[in-house]
């Protein structure tokens, strides 16, 4: 974090100095005794939270800088000396918060390819679920010969973007088998994988990402279900609501956490704390922040974080005194939390300072994000996974303090045909239905829609840009560019380039993309037509990032909760618009394939001429 900004957690990752070998297997400190039967003493109750009012400066909206510093690499992916940052004996990485994580399927953007993943805005930060690459004994990255193998497999040049690693894919919600003390169950494109804490150390000291998300026990069935036994209405009813867990199944899951957080935290240390003068380094590690919906068991495994460690677990870190002295951030796993509690505006009458407000609903989202959030440093970033709308992303900055935020659902707007078109603070002109392409006379709701979904009839002649509210000022879709260069394959080639130089435009930049167009591309099942989308999208969601900074940085927070409340008045919540896109996105993905001309010949015999 630079200091003149306000503080973040900053990561430093040494790239280089991974020497030392993976020790093969810390004993946890807890062994039992197998034949002197003692009586069993009782756990103590878990603590109650503490007043609402105690902490509550650390909850407040915020801005900062996430900034990440690597070394720069010896050699290039292709074994020559790296020249192209000369001078520079490191690479540094800013991330202006509150600011996007990019999702990634299998390490790679969704749709997009390495050209215009360098279009592309916000995907400084990349984060890569490992259990993608899990249908091989040993990881693919992993076998890269490289300095920093998954950069270099996944063509991310290191000096433009951050990798992150976790095993499990955050946004995952289907339902798994138990995990035990030994492993935590991975689901691969091959099916189910056991990983323990020891493949994970493993794994991260080869596959070297810029940070390294905890191995933990997150509990991933539902509450009374059996094994491989989940009703498909159950699981429904599980998004937005939190998935419920038994308290003994919340008790086993932080303590097995704790026990392999200690693990990982001896187990990445880079340096020996034998050679004299080279203090211990690790790379950076965030811990997701377990407890499901019960807030003192949240609380609970917060104050583990920061316990002082007995002389046993110091060993076992390496020297730690508290767990939390390793930590360089935090994270929140969303889909399993209850989103659907922020579906409603924030009351305007609400002041942190108040303490009864916090105990007006027992499991609300943020007296389980505070719950988490309260014994813990404050000037450390706070990362959210899977916030399904940014209605909710909103909440969490204005609410909870949370500062980066992953969200899956701006791919998933492009998957479905969805161009994203809102923009923060919303505009003070009329809203409704028909400013978004629909039928005003069929509804009274006054709300806008945060996209339009293109792959609609109405679309089809409309030859206007992708977003009428220019949230998307610096969208490669909509202001694309000449390239500079041309691929030129023979004399032929370039006697026909040189001939016509005088023909083309001078101007670098040419006619964006419409409505109508991509609404083509879907249609004839165009790959390009998501690709434009996501661009689209994700510059969208970069520029509304840029707007709550913007007035953030002003100090008024009074102002920024105003701008929120009218946001949630100004824009539905996304939910609907993507259940009516999966419907027409269906009607035209059925329409390709076996049965095709039968299906047009009974559409043509119903016409009436």
């Amino acid at each position: 974090m630079d200091s003149a900004s306000p503080p973040h957690g900053s990561g430093v990752s040494e790239v280089g100095s991974y020497e030392a070998e993976m020790t093969a297997g810390n004993r946890e400190r807890v062994q039992k005794e197998p034949k002197v039967k003692k009586p069993r003493p009782k756990k103590p109750p878990i603590p109650t939270l503490p007043n609402q009012s105690e902490d509550s400066t650390g909850h407040r909206p915020r801005t900062g800088t996430f900034t990440l510093r690597r070394p720069k690499p010896q050699t290039s992916r292709n074994g020559t000396d790296d020249t192209s940052n000369e001078g520079k004996s490191s690479y540094s990485i800013k991330i202006e918060t509150p600011g996007l994580i990019c999702g990634a399927s299998r390490g790679i953007v969704k749709h997009l390819s390495r050209d215009n993943v360098q279009r592309a805005r916000g995907v400084e930060w990349i984060h890569v679920p490992l259990e993608e690459f899990l249908e091989y004994p040993l990881p693919v990255p992993a076998l890269h010969p490289s300095p920093l193998p998954l950069h270099t497999f996944l063509t991310h040049p290191p000096e433009r973007h951050i990798l992150s690693l976790s095993l499990r894919d955050p946004g995952d919600n289907r339902n798994m088998p138990a995990n035990t003390n030994a492993w935590v169950q991975a689901n691969t494109v091959r099916g189910v994988r056991k990983v323990s804490v020891e493949d994970w150390i493993q794994w991260a000291r080869v596959i070297r990402p810029d940070l390294v998300w905890a191995f933990l026990d997150t509990p991933k069935s539902l509450l009374g279900s059996r094994q491989g036994e989940v009703d498909e209405e159950m699981r429904e009813l599980v998004r937005g609501e939190g998935r419920q867990t038994s308290q003994k199944r919340i008790t086993k899951c932080l303590e097995r956490s704790v026990a392999w957080t200690l693990r990982l935290m001896g187990g990445l240390v880079e340096s020996s704390p034998d050679e004299p003068n080279t203090p211990i380094q690790r790379p950076p590690i965030i811990v997701p922040l377990l407890g499901g919906c019960n807030p003192r068991a949240r609380a609970e495994f917060s104050r583990s974080l920061v316990e002082k460690l007995d002389n046993v677990d110091q060993q076992i870190t390496k020297g730690l005194k508290k767990i939390d002295d390793a930590v360089t951030g935090y994270a929140f796993e969303m889909i399993d939390l209850p989103t659907n509690a922020y579906s409603t505006p924030v009351d305007l009458t609400f002041s942190p300072e108040s303490s009864s407000e916090g105990e007006k609903e027992e499991n609300s989202l943020t007296i389980l994000v505070k719950a988490s959030l309260r014994s813990l440093d404050k000037s450390k970033p706070r990362i959210a996974h899977s916030t399904p709308s940014p209605h909710v992303m909103l909440r969490l900055i204005l609410e909870c303090g949370i500062d980066l935020f992953d969200a899956p659902w701006v791919a998933e707007a492009a998957d479905l045909g969805i161009a994203l078109d809102f923009e923060f603070p919303a505009r003070n002109e009329p809203m409704g239905r028909a400013a978004s392409g629909v039928d005003s006379a069929k509804t009274d709701d006054p709300q806008r829609l945060v996209g339009h979904n293109l792959f609609d009839e109405r679309f089809a002649q409309d030859f206007g840009p992708l977003g009428e509210l220019g949230s998307c000022s610096s969208c490669w879709t909509c202001h694309p560019t000449r390239v500079s260069e041309r691929i030129l394959h023979s004399k032929v080639d370039e006697e026909q380039w040189q001939d016509s130089t005088d023909q083309r435009e001078t101007s670098s930049t040419i006619r964006s993309f419409s409505r109508a167009y991509i609404h083509h591309l879907l249609h004839t099942h165009e790959m390009s037509a998501y690709a434009l989308l996501h661009l689209h999208n994700l510059s969208v969601v970069d520029s509304f990032f840029a707007n709550v900074r913007r007035l953030l940085i002003s100090g008024d927070e009074k102002k920024f909760r105003e701008e929120v409340v009218r946001f949630y008045r100004a824009y539905e919540l996304p939910e609907g618009l993507f259940d009516e896109a999966r419907v027409r996105w269906r009607e035209v993905e059925d329409a390709r394939g076996k049965g095709r001309l039968k299906r047009e010949r009974e559409a043509l015999s119903s016409i009436v001429y």
